[in-house]
């Protein structure tokens, strides 16, 4: 009997299964079927791009079996750079992709499938992308077969476990990779279309003031109040406190992205408010009409990005529109953020790290110092890490930056510690190293090859980091401590900061931002609220360290004040390479 496909039908919330097609599977793939017709051309694809878009954060496939034809995608062929979305024996061809260490295990899966050993497959290996990056995807496929045994279909799925999910968890918007995709979308289907970009300015001082939680309140306000608008097209959430949209172009749409802005502004200004407190937030903004198909998606997205901090830079509180001479500054820019790139994979050239020393705050020894990335160009011209860490913290490449910074942090540390046994080496961790599941096995190697005694390590989360789940960063930092490093939380007192992730995680340290010192003394709110973080802290039996000391006065005042742990700033000294470091501590400690 031939195989039966079944649809499911429901009365009385009684569920039956009622044959509908019968299907001969020997006439089903013959060209003159009107199945086969139906299944195949533009069908097949709009199937195909239907299925893959019900199915977020996976890539599918179809192999026909009899014939070693394999269709895949759109999604998995941008993603992976593979040939074509139709593949033949793309089994053996998807080895060249796998990581070399893992390729031999996978051929064995392969060679078991073709035995007829195997009705399916089932793994979690490296993968290589377009971009050459390699990330940890799992795969489940299963062979289907006819009433007589004979294989007819292998149908799976390909899961990126390292791709950010789609729909962002605070704000219930769609995130970054779900506009990367919509961008994509337009620009292939040659559609002319806007994008524009907003963020609240003063956010920072507001989370500060009130805490993670209400800070966290204002964006899902902010996230209602944009679907609660009868708009044509679709709201994003971004990095941090920025938020998207993008619709496609008619003769309404400069009218109705200034309306959004202005109204958010409005909505921003009048109606926050904390336990019956009012709040003034501010809003800028940055957009793009995009008309040229022959741009990519990255382009478009940074574009709409300069344009903001265009806005920025130039406290302008309005949305501006990205134009000719934004373009040409914008593209000097991106040439020389690409040569940047570059240098990462050329082994890192071009980089090098210099240190700022930490000392205690009750007698001023040295006791550790601060690792900072810093860039020198081609022609010797050192390129602020302001202009280039954010662009990069959001490219594959900088993992590979992150390891460079961790071992050459080690290596130089071990230098210090031959005069000091308890010296301390502060590494920053960023967001795209704790998102990478292989991470742990890389630092746990790079320690290992470095010969590097753990308890002189203390890793730094930044600012993006803080954005993860308070669970996730939980069990890493159980994990850092469990194998002899120190943890602390980075720039604490600004941005996402809040005693709510000082109560929550395992720290050793937190370190106050300079930002947040500037004119505390004649800042009263300010000095209050350092002394209940400060006072928190030391119950917690957690150190805190103030960044950004320039004055003995300054230094004099918290530490007569506040329960300060230690202090670092330029009041001791600037950042300086390892060489220049040494020869300051033998004259700070007086070694001859």
């Amino acid at each position: 009997m031939p195989p039966v496909l079944f649809f499911y039908t429901r009365f009385d919330k009684i569920l039956t299964m009622k044959p509908v097609l019968t299907i001969d599977p020997e006439n089903l793939f013959r060209g003159d079927n009107k199945v086969f017709k139906a299944l195949s051309g533009e069908n097949i694809d709009m199937v195909f791009d239907a299925f893959s878009e019900c199915i977020e954060n996976r890539y599918i496939f179809v192999v026909y079996v009899p014939d070693g034809i394999s269709r895949w995608s759109r999604e998995a062929v941008e993603y992976f750079g593979l040939p074509g979305m139709y593949l033949k024996d793309a089994g053996h061809l998807w080895a060249n992709y796998i990581a070399e260490d893992e390729r031999e295990i996978y051929l064995e899966q392969i060679d078991a499938l073709e035995r007829g050993e195997a009705t399916s497959l089932e793994y979690i290996m490296r993968i290589r992308n377009a971009e050459g990056v390699y990330q940890t995807t799992g795969c489940k496929a299963k062979l289907i077969t006819d009433d007589n045994g004979k294989p007819l279909f292998f149908v799976g799925s390909i899961r990126n476990y390292e791709r950010p999910d789609t729909i962002d968890p605070v704000t219930g918007l769609y995130s970054r990779t779900n506009l990367i995709y919509t961008i994509k979308r337009y620009l292939m289907d040659r559609v002319p279309f806007a994008v524009a970009e907003v963020g609240i300015r003063n956010y920072f001082d507001f989370n500060s003031m009130y805490g993670f939680d209400e800070g966290n309140k204002v964006l899902k306000r902010v996230a209602e109040w944009l679907q609660g608008r009868k708009a044509k097209g679709t709201f994003f959430r971004g990095d941090g406190t920025k938020f998207l949209y993008v619709v496609q172009e008619d003769a309404h749409t400069v009218g109705e992205i200034h309306a959004i802005f202005d109204g958010l502004k409005e909505f921003l200004k009048n109606d926050i408010s904390v336990d019956g407190l009012h709040a003034e937030l501010d809003l800028c903004g940055g957009a793009m009409h995009v008309t040229d198909m022959s741009l990519d998606a990255s382009s478009v997205y940074n574009s709409v990005q300069y344009a903001l901090a265009q806005a920025k830079a130039e406290n302008r509180m309005e949305l501006l529109v990205y134009n000719e001479e934004m373009q040409a500054k914008s593209r000097a820019h991106l040439s020389s953020l690409n040569k940047i790139r570059n240098s990462i994979t050329n082994g890192c050239s071009g980089f090098y790290l210099v240190y700022q020393p930490i000392v205690a705050a009750d007698d001023e020894r040295l006791v550790g110092m601060e690792a900072l990335i810093r860039y020198r160009d081609e022609n010797g011209k050192v390129v602020s890490p302001n202009s280039f860490i954010p662009w990069l913290e959001k490219d594959a490449a900088f993992y590979e930056l992150g390891c460079f910074i961790i071992r050459t942090a080690m290596n130089d540390a071990k230098r210090v510690i031959e005069f000091d046994p308890d010296f301390i080496v502060n590494v920053n961790l960023a967001y795209p190293q704790l998102q990478r599941v292989d991470f742990k096995t890389d630092l746990k190697k790079m320690i290992d090859d470095e010969g590097f005694n753990t308890k002189n390590l203390k890793l730094e989360l930044t600012e993006r980091c803080k954005l993860m789940d308070v669970d996730s960063l939980r069990n890493d930092m159980i994990y850092f401590k469990s194998s002899g490093m120190q943890t602390a939380l980075d720039d604490f007192g600004t941005g996402y900061s809040a005693l709510r992730l000082l109560i929550s995680l395992p720290v050793d340290q937190i370190k106050i931002d300079k930002s947040f010192i500037d004119d505390i003394e004649e800042d009263f709110p300010r000095q209050c609220l350092l002394e209940a973080i400060t006072n928190c802290a030391s119950k917690l039996n957690i150190n805190c360290c103030v960044e950004g000391i320039e004055t003995e006065r300054m230094k004099d005042y918290l530490k007569k004040n506040f329960k300060i742990t230690s202090f670092q700033g330029y009041y001791y000294s600037k950042p300086i390479e390892i060489d220049d470091f040494i020869k300051w501590m033998k004259e700070y400690n007086n070694i001859q």
